[in-house]
């Protein structure tokens, strides 16, 4: 007769053995990308441990109006010495969406914005993400055919049935975009939500846009309250059907509310870490390619939704915008 402890014991590790199975099926099976040929990179061949936590400390914004831009770059995200031997263009680094926040520099995570309790902040987004050939956008599928922003009116996800012709493919139009505030006590008109966003070149929106400037066609601007007590807050993209492929592109920044006692100075409240002490972690997973670039798998497993996986586990673990830091 077993204990009850034996009992638990047994049935976690059957447990966990069989998601370990379905996990290493799952990695089989998995593809990317419909649009370009590419080799999935084993994590395990990822050096670690090699290049220092990237962070924020003397890089932090503030301003009663911050422009963030979205933009399509290359970032190290992989150790350098892996990128060193690549052929151009892939030598210069993972190619990534993200925030230049304040004009300072596009990064992934984007530089984190420091904000104060009871003053309004003023944000101005805009999107300046490739119109058309975007690199992240051939490795990195959009399908059209689930609930999502369409911006040229495809209308996929209302087929009823089998998609058909255009349907079958990776959206590869201007990427729509809108910026929500994580955690943020806003008023639903600067919510950022999944309705409201806006493509690069100006000319789609979705239909609960909002913006202050009405002259700002491919960007919004909205305004934070900041009532709420002090937090670490982050913003990320929030487009309806995409969130989770922009923001596994790059898009996700720190938004840190600050107060009377917690001011990230020398006179925040005791024990409360500042200066070099006080470090934001963005702890992510991820799959890259033998190119170094971002692997996302695309071929799905419903035929009405071709190109969508219900979900994901990368074997990557990235900090900070860089893998695997000390």
């Amino acid at each position: 007769m077993i204990t009850r402890r034996q009992f638990f014991k047994f049935s976690m590790a059957a447990g966990m053995g069989a998601f370990l199975a379905s996990r290493t099926q799952w990695m089989k099976t998995a593809q990317a990308s419909y649009q370009l040929a590419q080799t999935p990179l084993a994590g395990s061949l990822i050096p670690r441990f090699v290049e220092p936590l990237p962070t924020f400390v003397g890089l932090r914004q503030s301003g009663t109006e911050i422009p963030v831009e979205m933009l399509e770059f290359q970032q190290m995200v992989l150790p350098a010495s892996f990128y060193a031997p690549l052929a151009a263009p892939f030598n210069s680094g993972t190619y990534v969406w993200g925030y230049n926040v304040n004009n300072t520099l596009p990064i992934y995570p984007g530089v984190t914005v420091e904000s104060l309790r009871g003053t309004p902040q003023r944000m101005r987004y805009i999107n300046n993400l490739p119109v058309s050939g975007s690199e992240v956008q051939k490795r990195v599928s959009v399908d059209q055919t689930l609930h999502w922003a369409d911006p040229l009116g495809e209308m996929c996800h209302m087929s009823g049935g089998m998609p058909m012709n255009n349907c079958l493919l990776p959206y590869e139009g201007p990427p729509p975009a809108v910026v929500h505030l994580h955690g943020g006590e806003v008023p639903s008109e600067f919510d950022g939500g999944p309705d409201q966003w806006y493509t690069p070149d100006g000319l789609y929106h979705g239909q609960s846009f909002r913006t202050l400037d009405p002259d700002l066609l491919n960007g919004a601007l909205y305004e934070y309250p900041n009532l709420q007590e002090a937090s670490t807050l982050w913003f990320h993209d929030h487009a309806l059907g995409a969130t989770r492929t922009n923001v596994y592109s790059g898009m996700a920044a720190f938004y840190l509310l600050r107060d009377a006692w917690d001011t990230g100075g020398a006179d925040n409240g005791p024990g409360l870490p500042w200066g070099n002490y006080e470090v934001e972690i963005a702890l992510q997973d991820r799959m890259f390619d033998t190119n170094g670039q971002l692997y996302f798998p695309d071929i799905g497993l419903n035929p009405e939704h071709p190109l969508w996986l219900p979900e994901f586990f990368g074997d990557v673990v990235v900090v900070n915008g860089k893998t695997w830091p000390f």
